[in-house]
């Protein structure tokens, strides 16, 4: 595994698009100019304070209906780690978030090659809110720093993530999918955001009250709606309103 930290960089996904290596690179910064979040998202993140991190794998045979497989495992990944931080009341909210409470503190990009329907490989980045305290505009959004009231040592956190790809195998879980996947399934649905609590969503440009009942290995999601009626929606069609 390469594993490169820059200075300074837009985007360390995009730095990795662009990496000729066809091995498993780590990229990271504190000082991530244009990141990127969900649906065109921008990634606002002060210089010096937070955590830009990005990884590129080159899985072998993985078909495309596999991809949010790929979501769930590396979210119980960052969930797990922020835990052993003892960050109070982590949770995974869909498709791509990560909350302490209700406030958001991480998110997740996943960008996929794909050939017909194989993936060539997969860049998954993500960014953490570690020490900064202001987020202007941003009411949902915090950080570890502000949570824990402590101040926290970047390279520190850096290294943890890193370590934790190979120490708990999740490097080895992303690189073969199907092992052990139903029973990180189960505990990525045990540590969702708002599991079967009524919750309000985005769906067609339209919005319903549901409770979430349980999501599947192809990322479909059941959902109670208040008539009593059990909805099934794909992730990437359905937005949790905060």
């Amino acid at each position: 595994m390469i594993v490169i930290k820059l200075d300074a960089i837009e985007s360390t996904n995009d730095y990795l698009k662009s990496a000729d290596f066809y091995s498993t690179q780590v990229v990271y910064t504190y000082n991530q100019l244009k990141g990127k979040g969900q649906r065109g998202n921008k990634w606002v993140s002060e210089p010096g304070k937070n955590l830009a991190f990005s990884i590129k794998i080159f899985p072998k045979n993985l078909n495309v209906k596999d991809q949010f497989k790929v979501n769930v495992i590396f979210s119980v990944f960052i969930f797990n780690t922020l835990k052993s931080l003892n960050i109070p009341d982590i949770k995974i909210k869909l498709p791509n978030d990560i909350m302490s409470g209700n406030k958001k503190i991480c998110g997740i990009l996943i960008e996929f090659k794909v050939k017909g329907n194989q993936i060539e490989n997969i860049i998954i980045g993500f960014g953490l809110n570690v020490n900064q305290e202001k987020f202007s505009g941003l009411p949902y959004a915090s950080s570890l720093k502000l949570i824990s009231n402590l101040n926290y040592e970047l390279d520190g956190i850096s290294n943890l993530f890193i370590q934790n790809l190979t120490r708990h195998n999740y490097l080895n879980k992303l690189l073969n999918l199907n092992s052990g996947f139903d029973k990180i399934l189960e505990y990525f649905n045990q540590n969702l955001y708002r599991f079967n609590f009524d919750s309000l969503f985005r769906f067609n440009n339209s919005e319903f009250i549901g409770k979430i009942k349980s999501v599947f290995s192809d990322g479909t999601i059941n959902i109670l709606n208040k008539n009593g009626k059990v909805q099934n929606y794909n992730f990437d069609e359905i937005k949790m309103m905060y």
